[in-house]
């Protein structure tokens, strides 16, 4: 069965969630595991 982790809050372009994504992936057990990425609709960067 997969996985479904969620987080809030940070900067991808700072790496404010660098520690956690890495840990992220560590769960996986994967060498090259697949991940989406929804960001949130309301307060974000105009970046996105």
């Amino acid at each position: 069965m997969g996985k479904l982790i969620a987080i809030g809050g940070g900067e991808i372009k700072d790496l404010d969630t660098f520690s956690i994504d890495k840990e992220i992936v560590k769960l996986t057990g994967k060498k090259h595991p697949k991940a989406l990425f929804i960001p949130t609709a309301s307060g974000d960067s105009e970046g996105y």
